[in-house]
């Protein structure tokens, strides 16, 4: 595997659980599913800890981001990173896709987990 592979489906891994973590709890409780929430949160306790942790989360997943957009657009400073390039210097495009879906759900997640609260206080207040 190459590393525009590799480090794009790292970030994806990164931003889904940046995901897990932030938006899509507070997507459930909107939606009035908050006993859905309860339930994934005694089940798999790994979500708690996501939460508690989500300034290291988002800190790993964005140095996951910048990492795999260096590696898929070529544009790496460090000599020995370019070896991740790719050989030809040409990414596939579903490397590129998967990267921009993984950029927008680090985006949305960081809206969300960060912004959420506020908003609506200044919304239903």
């Amino acid at each position: 595997m190459d590393g525009p592979r590799w480090t794009t489906g790292a970030t994806f891994l990164g931003a889904f659980l940046s995901m897990t973590c932030c938006a899509l709890p507070s997507l459930l409780v909107t939606l009035g599913l908050g006993g859905a929430v309860a339930s994934v949160v005694s089940a798999a306790p790994g979500v708690t800890f996501l939460s508690a942790h989500k300034i290291w989360v988002f800190a790993v997943v964005g140095v996951l981001l910048g990492f795999s957009w260096a590696t898929t657009t070529g544009r790496l400073p460090i000599a020995w990173a370019r070896t991740l390039a790719c050989p030809t210097g040409q990414t596939p495009h579903n490397v590129r896709l998967v990267w921009r879906v993984s950029a927008a759900l680090y985006v949305l997640s960081l809206a969300v987990g960060y912004l959420g609260a506020p908003v609506a206080r200044l919304l239903w207040s």
